[in-house]
């Protein structure tokens, strides 16, 4: 008797034990729309060359205008938060037409620091509109 009751006392930790394992958390998960953190307008201004641009983040859209260039849109956004006020964006980004811009989806890494951000290899942002 005491030998099966410890053998189902085995079996039953083990399958206990093997299903909790199974059932791993997903920490960086996508989430739709863009994070509450980075919704606004920001601006970056260059003195040295008067040079200026412009980013919009709303609830599920970006937009994008820096001078000489086309202006750029954003949508299906989804967003996960890499850390350390670092946020990686997914989007469908698209430009006006006859621009020669190609559309497709692209993933930007955005950090925010301080009270500005900074979409990498590019200037700090701060908020305002132009």
């Amino acid at each position: 008797m005491r030998k099966s009751l410890k053998l189902a006392l085995t079996l039953v930790a083990g399958l206990t034990l093997g299903t909790a394992s199974l059932n791993t958390a997903k920490a960086a998960t996508w989430h739709k729309g863009t994070p509450k953190a980075l919704r606004g307008s920001w601006i970056y201004h260059r003195k040295q060359v008067s040079q200026f641009g412009q980013i919009i983040f709303t609830a599920s859209k970006y937009q994008r205008q820096d001078q000489g260039m086309p202006q750029t849109k954003g949508k299906h956004l989804k967003y996960r938060y890499v850390g350390h006020g670092t946020y990686k964006i997914h989007a469908y980004i698209y430009g006006a037409k006859g621009t020669g811009y190609h559309n497709g989806w692209a993933t930007m890494t955005i950090k925010k620091h301080n009270g500005r951000i900074q979409p990498k290899g590019d200037l700090w942002f701060h908020r305002g509109t132009l």
